[in-house]
């Protein structure tokens, strides 16, 4: 039998070296070293695991608990509504009772509910006011409450904005705005309740503005801690107009001079300093410069036809919601510049740079700036005009830019998308679809989607396959805001 032949020169390191090998793989050095090291990885990555999955069970309890929340304020004014009307069998009213003998049993009722709740009677009356009209003329939006679609806010809303509209149009406004409630914070569905009112009010907006403005006042409510509320009521444009020119003075201050004040309390203070005296602070020469310097800009948004007096559809002030084409019309008769937004005429479409550049053109960024209206994280309410055009894929990636991949997000919220698990996507008719680290899953509504615009009858763009079912909510059928083909951005 030939012995194993051995390396003639295998010196002593190589004999020790070899040892040292032999003893890693076939003694408890193994097991030691990468067992344990298995073992902690697998032990992190079940640690995870199990955050993430407890994460995701917190979640789904707070959403659960929010959706018996408001299916149980639902309940409470289904009772408090059946409690008045036993209350009113108990006091003996009926249907010949006279106008006192009703004034005064639902006194006694509210008064009931009030020293039942612990709430003032104030509280109580408005209780028992909204309990009557959502059981029976706003039953609908009672029932996405007790669904848990919507919130308090949402409903207070809908009753606060319908209370003076007349029955057949409050339901058309209902029936619209509860379509994409769901995917609406309050303050957005608010929003979206008063662009709703504006267009489907049968009194003209100009006639409705006029009687409006007959109230206009200075009130004055105090606060606590020797602080104030100072209020204006007057037309949206002015209003609008002084909040720009405040917030535009408050950042002219001089930058080589220390100033500790945030921005809303510069702004308070021009305020107050020009009401009161007419002029600024003296010692701040480059704001008291400023003064005769900078002029309010607003943004108006006019349909073409309005804008050359065709029809009278109401424009939208930016920060605002919609004003009457008269206003607008004379607004842009001012205005030092005015640009157009082209969209295409049959589909909608905004113009597109795809990959020819990656800076986005004055005339996109007006469309996306209409589009958007403000920034398309979910509840948050920047404006627009005040916010970044993301790419939603970056340029580097391969991302285009067109209206299907830019987007209008604050710089907080465009700073969570790359620092963090955000993801946005972008769908059909400018919906953007946000997954959060978990896997929560949302939408955000563009402020004024542009939709394609039917065409004579019979005709067809050829692109266009027969019936395309847009989503419920952006039918044009099912939704009276126009597909403005062209606009003015006016500002004045």
């Amino acid at each position: 039998m030939t012995p194993m032949a051995t390396p003639l020169l295998e010196s002593a390191a190589d004999v020790s070296e070899r040892a040292l090998i032999d003893e890693v793989f076939v003694g408890e050095v193994f097991d030691e070293v990468f067992v344990t090291a298995w073992a902690d990885e697998a032990t992190m990555a079940g640690a995870a695991a199990g955050v993430e999955a407890a994460l995701a069970a917190d979640l789904a309890l707070l959403e659960s608990l929010e959706r018996t929340i408001r299916w149980a304020q639902a309940e409470q004014y289904r009772v408090i509504e059946a409690a008045r009307v036993r209350h009113a069998q108990i006091e003996g009213v009926t249907e010949v009772s006279s106008p006192a003998q009703r004034e005064f049993a639902t006194r006694s009722f509210v008064a009931e509910i009030a020293t039942t709740l612990v709430v003032p009677e104030a509280a109580a009356g408005r209780f028992v006011a909204d309990a009557g009209r959502l059981t029976g003329a706003r039953a609908a939006t009672l029932e996405a409450l007790a669904a848990g679609a919507v919130s308090v806010g949402h409903v207070r809303s809908m009753l606060e904005i319908t209370q003076t509209m007349p029955a057949d149009a409050a339901g058309d406004l209902e029936r619209l705005a509860l379509a994409d409630a769901a995917m609406r914070t309050s303050a957005a569905f608010r929003g979206r309740v008063h662009r709703l009112r504006e267009r489907l009010h049968p009194a003209s907006l100009s006639e409705r503005r006029a009687r409006a403005a007959e109230d206009r006042r200075v009130a004055l409510d105090s606060a606590p801690d020797g602080m104030a509320w100072l209020s204006l009521f007057l037309q949206a444009e002015r209003a609008v107009a002084i909040v720009e020119r405040l917030d535009a003075l408050a950042a002219a201050s001089d930058p080589d001079r220390p100033d500790c004040r945030t921005r809303a309390q510069r702004a308070a203070d021009v305020a107050g300093d020009l009401l009161l005296a007419g002029t600024l602070d003296a010692a701040d020469h480059h704001l008291a410069a400023a003064t005769g310097r900078v002029a309010a800009q607003i943004v108006v948004t006019v349909p073409v036809l309005s804008l050359l007096g065709v029809t009278d559809e109401p424009a939208e002030l930016d920060g605002y919601g919609p004003i009457d084409a008269e206003t607008a019309r004379r607004l842009a008769a001012h205005a030092p510049s005015v640009q157009r937004l082209l969209v295409h005429p049959e589909t909608g479409a905004a113009l597109s740079y795809s990959r020819t550049r990656y800076r986005v053109a004055a005339d996109l960024a007006g469309y996306l700036r209409v589009r958007d209206g403000r920034c398309r994280f979910p509840g948050c309410a920047r404006r627009a005009r005040h916010a970044d055009l993301d790419h939603i894929v970056a340029w580097a990636q391969g991302g285009s830019t067109s209206a299907e991949n830019l987007a209008h997000l604050c710089r907080a919220h465009h700073r969570l998308k790359h620092e963090s698990g955000w993801r946005m996507a972008h769908e059909p008719d400018g919906v953007i679809r946000w997954t959060s680290p978990v896997g929560h899953v949302l939408r955000t509504l563009p402020e004024r989607p542009f939709l394609p615009v039917p065409g004579p009858t019979g005709s067809r763009p050829p692109s266009t396959p027969p019936n395309p079912q847009a989503p419920t909510f952006l039918r044009p059928d099912a939704d009276p805001d126009p597909p403005w083909l062209h606009a003015a951005s006016a500002a004045a």
